[in-house]
């Protein structure tokens, strides 16, 4: 892993800052508080997020902003990786929000572990670190502040000691050692429940035995079953077809006499409808006669004449009643003008002022109006009298038109009735001649079907009466059947058992191979455990061991070669107990860490950490960030002389990239780059 570039945006003392990172040893330079240490921060957030107890949001969004991110550019195994993480102000308090990773060009959106899942892939740590806290892969070969590492080393030995052995990996034989006797244990549970499964598989192959031996019994029952059942068959077959045959004739019998029996019917139906016809004809000769005799002396006459008079006449009384209507006009006309004449008279001598001239109506000319009005009267009278007489004359004549129209109705009815009479008498004529045509036919009819009569009684007395013989061969057919009904039931019983004992065997047999496998899965099993508890237990603490002494003795060596670097003092020595606890021999004197000096105790805690740097990329050979190292103020409390030792330490490193964060300035000596800082009104910036 090699980093090219980390952009801060209101991250602690930073506003919007760019800082690019070249490859080779390089020194991030400036006094106490400029702003150093956030860039590690902020590299260390950018990659895991948030970590409870030990990196807050709070801790790194500025005082007073709402928003801020930490974007990283970096090289990993021929990757260009970007990496973007944000923070937010909430009321709660400052959360991590959503980022982004983008690989080659292919960016992906995801939630603060889809990220830290997506960088373990990439740096190739085990994944049961995405659900920790911290990476202490990371920590360990990448970055680990330097007073963290001098708490390592006083920590507790055995919490040290796990603490490695889950850094190492080598916890993983503990945890299959522990797997082991959990996967034994859960053998011996299944060898027990198998156990428990086969009891009784004996007595379950004594149980076949028997049962197979009732089987074959009953298979020789089925067989004398099948073979009584096959000559029952036979004899209901026999008694079938004899019934067959005696049906056959019966039914020969039955359709004889319901033939005869139907001809005889015939023949009664037929002589009653020659006694009802014979009947029929009397009485209608008697109709006919009568008839006769009524139209004997009368005469039909052409009814077309009688239409014609009938129509003509109409024709006068619809002209005499609008003759009739016009004088009832002139009649009420004439009776109108009389009324307003008297009325005028009445009005006129009643009248003094004039309505129009407002004068006074004298009385000579009340008597000249009237006058004029009597006149009016004495005409309209006279011509009401003439009109009168007129009304009463033409009211007769149309009278007797309809009185004559009423009697030529009356004729032309009656010759109509008398047309009807004589068609009715034709038809009666008919009638009578179809009825003896009808008897001739009947006549022959019945000669006919008592010849038929005859015949059928000369084919009964050749059939006997079979009914006897069909009792018979009824009686000896439903004592078959019966025994039959025996036979199968007796039969189905024993293929029943012979079915329930065939399925029981099966269950037997499978049971007795399951048994049979279970037992030879117990014995896999006992073998297995036997393995597992012994042979591969032993082996797993063996290399457990062996792997432990060799990373001890790689360590121990390492930590030893690393401290004779920083500190030449051959009076003072150190090495590793086998809890990894450094021990400390000054003068040939036991000697407690705490009673170091300052920079001795910085060089055995630097010794530390890059032996333990070594020992790791050493033992997981295939992690993804080797080529960079971040050591935090590793020169504090150093001598002059003991700081020129980085040089050499630097120099046996060999790392790609390597990121010094001091305040020392003898440092810059010996590095590839400087990058420096300042902080100025409380804002970190890149000189």
């Amino acid at each position: 892993m090699i980093i090219n570039k980390l952009i801060l945006e209101n991250i602690r003392s930073y506003g919007n800052e760019e800082i690019s990172f070249p490859k080779g040893n390089l020194l991030l330079s400036g006094n106490i508080g400029s702003g150093k240490t956030t860039l590690l921060l902020a590299i260390d957030f950018v990659l895991f997020g948030l970590r409870k107890g030990s990196l807050s949001g709070g801790s790194l969004l500025r005082h007073g902003e709402n928003l801020g991110s930490v974007e990283l550019d970096f090289e990993i195994d021929d990757k260009k990786v970007i990496i973007k993480r944000g923070l937010k102000r909430e009321k709660s308090g400052v959360k991590q929000i959503s980022g982004f990773i983008e690989i080659d060009s292919d960016r992906l959106e995801g939630t603060a572990v889809q990220l830290k899942q997506k960088i373990l892939e990439l740096f190739n740590y085990p994944m049961e670190f995405l659900t920790k806290s911290k990476s202490l892969v990371y920590n360990y070969t990448v970055y680990t502040p330097q007073e963290e590492m001098k708490s390592i080393l006083l920590s507790d030995a055995k919490e040290r000691l796990n603490i490695l052995r889950k850094v190492f990996g080598i916890d993983k034989y503990q945890r299959i050692y522990e797997n082991s006797k959990f996967i034994i244990k859960k053998l011996k549970d299944v060898v027990k429940e198998n156990e428990y499964v086969i009891l009784g598989l004996e007595e379950k192959k004594n149980e076949v035995s028997e049962k197979r031996a009732k089987v074959s019994e009953l298979k020789l029952n089925i067989s004398e079953n099948e073979e009584s059942l096959k000559n029952t068959l036979d004899k209901i077959n026999n008694f079938k077809k004899q019934i067959e045959l005696i049906e056959g004739e019966r039914d020969k019998r039955n359709k004889l006499e319901k033939e005869f029996e139907i001809a005889e019917t015939n023949v009664n139906n037929f002589v009653n409808n020659r006694i009802r016809n014979n009947k029929l004809i009397l009485d209608l000769q008697e109709e006919i006669n009568l008839v006769e005799e009524s139209l004997k002396d009368l005469k039909l006459e052409d009814v077309s004449l009688y239409d014609k008079k009938i129509f003509d006449n109409k024709e006068d009384v619809v002209k005499h009643e609008n003759e009739l209507r016009k004088i009832l006009k002139e009649i009420h006309g004439f009776e109108l003008r009389i009324k307003e004449a008297d009325k005028n008279k009445k009005e006129i001598f009643d009248l003094n002022y004039c309505p129009t001239c407002k004068q006074n109506v004298l009385e000579g000319h009340k008597h000249k109006i009237s006058e004029v009005e009597d006149l009016k009267i004495k005409d309209n009278s006279i011509l009401l009298e003439d009109h009168k007489i007129k009304e009463s004359s033409i009211s007769n004549i149309i009278l007797k038109l309809k009185e004559d129209l009423e009697v030529l109705s009356k004729e032309r009815n009656e010759i109509e009735l008398l047309k009807l009479k004589l068609e009715n008498l034709n038809d009666k004529r008919k009638r009578l001649e179809n009825l003896f045509e009808e008897q001739k036919e009947i006549k022959l009819k019945i000669g006919s079907m008592n010849v038929c009569k005859s015949e059928v009684s000369k084919l009964l007395e050749e059939i006997p009466n079979v009914e006897e013989m069909f009792g018979i061969a009824k009686i000896g057919l439903d004592e078959w059947l019966n025994k039959e009904k025996i036979v199968l039931a007796e039969k189905a019983r024993n293929e029943n058992e012979f079915k329930i004992l065939n399925e029981i065997l099966s269950k037997l047999n499978l049971e007795i191979e399951k048994g049979e496998e279970i037992k030879l899965k117990i014995m896999k099993y006992s073998k297995l455990i036997n393995f597992i508890e012994f042979d591969f237990g032993n082996l797993v603490q063996n290399m457990e061991k062996q792997i432990m002494k060799k990373v001890h003795s790689d360590f121990d060596s390492l930590f030893r070669d690393w401290f004779g670097i920083l500190v030449n003092d051959i009076g003072l020595k150190v090495k590793l107990d086998y809890e990894f606890t450094p021990l400390i021999e000054q003068n040939g004197y036991d000697n407690d860490y705490l009673h170091l000096s300052g920079g001795e105790k910085t060089a055995i805690a630097l010794s530390y950490r890059l032996a333990l740097n070594k020992v790791i990329n050493t033992v997981m050979s295939d992690i993804n960030t080797k080529d960079l190292l971040i050591l935090d103020e590793p020169t504090d409390g150093f001598s002059s002389e003991q700081v020129d030792k980085i040089r050499d330490v630097l120099e046996l490193l060999n790392v790609e990239q390597t990121i010094i964060v001091s305040h020392d300035a003898k440092i810059e000596s010996f590095v590839d780059h400087v990058i420096r800082f300042e902080k100025v009104s409380g804002v970190s910036k890149v000189l």
